[in-house]
């Protein structure tokens, strides 16, 4: 059969089913197959989020449910103070106290005249972490003796308001956890205290860096085992905080470093018949050539650093002087000054007589007074830590520290302090990071980074359901989870990838690339329509 023609001797039927069949082949291949190909492939990748879950995150109660057991010896006594503890903190929004009495025998506490027997008597009660029990005693020198435990001695003739402030200001430190949520929340309308300011940041871990530092080798000679007293005492201390954080100790000793700054000399009646002074407003600037030096950026964790400095002959003996005119210390040989959220730092000045024969025989061989500087670091630390120095309270006072460890009420209090500061900045970065991601399209949200998010928003769940079941550890655990996965999701580096390539710049790459291939197959439909509609109108 022949090729049919028409009157002008062109190929009518064949070709031109042939020419239109190869239009819609194109047409197919490139709109339906290559873009929504082009499509997916430039696509910024972003994992679907909890957002709603994170939104519901400012309604989230929080409250720290902590139980409280008033002992007393008669029954009035017991109900009474329990009503004026649950009337003080009932429009807490952070406790929720579950207080409960009851009355114990006179006989409990008849031979419990020392400290020691008091512990024992209190070590009778089934106490967790976070609890505190008020037991009322017949042989305290004092009105209100606070124990090591988690026990708060009264006597018989304590009154409820002394009690109640002691377990307000000392053991649950309620202003101190307000402020510090507050100031999280809302930093325009609250600043940190003194206590905040000085405390490091929560952070999963700490380096601890002990250091030594001889400015004049040649003239000091130090008998010191510092890597002892690392391992010996700092590290022991920290090991009671190991819940709250991984603590990392580390020594090093460095040399030629001198003072930067140059303090007055002031003649007195010693041997030497003069000594130095260092006001406090240039102790700021002591911090800055030992930061030089030190060599502290030794992770990606803060760094506390603990140093000794050995003060020459030339400049000793070498004391620190307040704004009031007075000495900060009375140790001859010691003084030392703390810089907020970085460490501490000891002076120790060579024995005077030394210095008085220094020029007959040198190098001088100094001796540090270990059990001072040891004790002023320990003291250092549980400032740096977030353990403040107790306010004082008249007819109040709490059983000395034994063998340097702190006291299992200031470490349930940091508990609460920790737990309540990793909560609310794991919701605030939740937060923040869930708006920036919804206004900017073009962010990469990879499966770790939500993952992580997933993560951080069921642990602040499970953290304020655990502190609402009483749970004080279980919800800090958890609250320690959610800060950490919050931050590493706000910090991490995929997040950028995007950031400076928005949909505009996409399309002016692109458009360039398949317009010239588009245009063809646009313009082919008009003789598809043409082709289909003539053989419809046939």
């Amino acid at each position: 059969m022949g090729e049919e023609t028409d009157t002008n001797g062109y190929y009518s039927t064949t070709d031109e089913k042939c020419r239109v069949y190869a239009s819609l082949s194109f047409a197919v291949l490139l709109l339906g197959i290559g873009v929504p190909v082009w499509w997916y492939t430039t696509t910024v990748p972003r994992v679907a989020l909890p957002y709603s879950g994170i939104d519901q995150l400012s309604h989230l109660e929080t409250g720290i449910r902590t139980k409280i057991i008033v002992a007393a010896l008669t029954r009035n006594r017991a109900e009474h103070l329990a009503n004026d503890i649950r009337e003080t903190f009932k429009k807490s929004d952070i406790y929720k106290l579950n207080v409960m009495h009851q009355v114990i025998s006179k006989n409990l506490l008849l031979s419990a005249y020392t400290t020691h027997n008091h512990e024992k008597v209190a070590a009778t009660f089934d106490l967790n972490v976070g609890d505190v029990l008020l037991l009322e005693s017949i042989n305290l020198k004092d009105a209100v003796m606070v124990g090591s435990k988690r026990t708060v001695f009264f006597s018989t003739e304590a009154s409820s308001s002394k009690i109640v402030s002691v377990l307000s200001k000392w053991i649950l430190r309620h202003d101190a956890l307000e402020l510090t949520r507050n100031a999280l929340a809302e930093p325009t309308l609250y600043s940190l205290d003194e206590e905040n300011r000085r405390r490091f940041p929560s952070s999963p871990a700490y380096d601890v860096l002990l250091t030594l530092v001889n400015p004049d080798p040649e003239e000091l000679k130090v008998d010191w085992d510092l890597r002892m007293v690392a391992k010996g005492y700092i590290e022991p201390f920290l090991n009671e905080f190991s819940t709250i954080s991984n603590f990392s100790v580390k020594s090093q000793w460095l040399y030629l470093l001198p003072l930067d700054v140059t303090p007055k000399m002031i003649p007195d009646s010693s041997i030497l018949g003069r000594h130095y002074a260092l006001p406090e407003d240039v102790l700021p600037q002591l911090v800055t050539p030992l930061e030089k030096k030190l060599a502290s950026q030794v992770s990606l964790y803060p760094c506390i650093n603990l140093v000794v400095y050995m003060v020459p002959c030339d400049s000793a003996p070498l004391h620190i002087y307040k704004k009031t005119g007075h000495r900060s210390r009375t140790d001859n040989n010691v003084e030392a000054f703390l810089s907020p959220r970085w460490g501490g730092v000891v002076l120790t000045n060579p024995p005077i007589e030394a210095c008085a024969k220094s020029n007959i025989s040198l190098p001088i061989t100094v001796v540090p007074e270990e059990t001072t500087i040891v004790g002023t670091f320990v003291a250092q630390l549980r400032l740096l830590l977030g353990i403040p120095d107790l306010e004082p309270i008249y007819g109040v006072t709490a059983v000395p520290l034994v063998d340097l460890k702190p006291r299992e009420w200031e470490v349930d209090a940091l508990l609460r302090i920790r737990t309540v500061e990793q909560l609310t900045s794991a919701k605030l970065t939740l937060q923040s990071l869930a708006q920036l991601l919804k206004e900017i399209s073009n962010i990469v949200i990879t499966e770790v980074v939500g993952k992580r998010i997933k993560n951080a928003l069921r642990s602040v769940q499970e953290s304020a359901k655990s502190l609402e079941r009483g749970n004080l550890l279980e919800g800090f655990l958890h609250s320690k989870e959610a800060f950490t996965m919050a931050e590493a999701a706000f910090s991490d580096p995929s997040l950028l990838a995007l950031l400076y390539f928005p949909e505009d710049q996409k399309y002016a790459v692109y458009i360039p690339l398949f317009l010239p291939a588009m245009i063809p197959v646009l313009l082919s439909f008009k003789n598809i329509q043409k082709y289909y509609f003539s053989r419809v109108s046939k």
